[in-house]
């Protein structure tokens, strides 16, 4: 027994070593030929400046296009909100896709986006006391001498405050000053405006518009282009250089009066509950980058723009002007008569109009000593 035992031991050991020798070792199993998932490409590369799952990401909504000076301005905020959170709070801008500039305020009070540019032009009644910087010929000659008035009287009256109540102010701030666009008929003195179908945005400008004998058309920038192409406007104010530039409205012009009228106001806000659900370091990033600082970070890209479509109209064989002193006089008369209305609305809300547009006139002027005129 014991000898058969040896016998069966001495094979599988002698087989062991032949199949040592030849390179098998332990059998393989068979290998897996099912093909491994594809990687997903479409997911975001993981942000490796903070842990995972510390990172608070929120949404701003942008009616301008992603090439616009808006976006530009946008998106160097948001740069500076990473930058100094250590990538630990984010802001991700959405440019001209999520609706349009009459949706903006109503989706950051109701939740849909955390934070909003927009115009409050486009919200008639909503915010009377803030159409105040966009009186005609008020004193407002560029983006940042009247933006940062109107973030200093935000922050240091109380005429403004009631009714952003609703919302976080980041800050307030304008556009840079609107030209007078026609294509077939240069105007040249006020006469020249009457009976023109002028694309205005509503508030001061329209009163204006109406005072002169033009016929004012409320149409969102999108829709600007198409309706002067199509003649069903023929003419445009109200539009800021820069989106002039960012809606190639400079196309279809050949006549463009630089009268600095009026800049409309803007706003950069954020939903107060979000706000408030930040932890008290989040909070402070955002106030440390909110209000006139904000304003600087976003810069004077708006008047780089307004340069840049003065050499493109010039290229382009267009005539970019301004009024004799004497004529240009009568568009102010005229402004200031229009500003009645507005006297007349703001005070019905319970705002002093006269006060209000007496403090708005004194910042215009001493920001106007630190961004001086910068027009051809």
């Amino acid at each position: 027994m014991k000898k058969k035992f040896f016998i069966v031991i001495a094979v599988m050991m002698a087989f062991s070593l032949m199949m040592a020798a030849c390179g098998g070792g332990m059998t393989t199993p068979p290998a897996d030929t099912t093909p491994a998932p594809a990687p997903d490409t479409t997911a975001p590369a993981p942000d490796t400046t903070a842990p995972a799952g510390d990172v608070v990401e929120l949404t701003l909504m942008n009616h301008e296009g992603p090439q616009s000076a808006t976006a530009y301005m946008i998106d160097a905020w948001c740069a500076a909100v990473k930058e100094a959170s250590g990538g630990s709070l984010i802001v991700t801008p959405f440019h001209g896709s999520l609706g349009g500039p009459r949706d903006t305020y109503n989706m950051i009070l109701d939740g849909s986006v955390d934070m909003g540019f927009g115009l409050p032009s486009f919200y008639p009644g909503v915010f009377p006391g803030s159409d105040c910087i966009a009186l005609p010929f008020i004193g407002a000659m560029n983006s940042m001498q009247a933006g940062h008035a109107m973030q200093e009287l935000y922050e240091t009256t109380d005429y403004l405050k009631p009714e952003w109540s609703d919302v976080h102010v980041i800050c307030l701030y304008t556009n840079t000053v609107a030209p007078l666009i026609t294509a077939d008929k240069k105007v040249e003195t006020i006469n020249d405006v009457k009976g023109l179908n002028i694309r205005t945005i509503g508030g001061p400008v329209t009163e204006w518009a109406k005072l002169a004998g033009a016929n004012p058309m409320t149409i969102d920038l999108g829709e600007i282009y198409t309706s002067f192409e199509k003649g069903v406007i023929n003419a445009v104010t109200a539009v800021g250089w820069e989106a002039v530039e960012a809606t190639k409205i400079y196309e279809l012009g050949n006549y463009f009066l630089d009268y600095e009228m009026q800049v409309n106001p803007t706003f950069l806000v954020m939903n107060q509950a979000k706000y408030d659900s930040l932890s008290d370091e989040n909070k402070a990033i955002i106030d440390s980058l909110s209000g006139h600082k904000a304003i600087d970070i976003q810069g004077d890209m708006r008047e780089q723009a307004r340069q840049r479509v003065y050499q493109t109209i010039a290229d382009r064989g267009g005539d970019v002007y301004k009024l004799p002193d004497a004529e240009q006089a009568k568009f102010v008369t005229l402004g200031e008569q229009a500003r009645q209305s507005w006297r007349d609305s703001a005070n019905a809300a319970g705002i002093d109009a006269a006060a209000l547009e007496a403090k708005t006139i004194e910042l215009l002027a001493k920001y106007a000593e630190q961004y001086p005129d910068v027009s051809n």
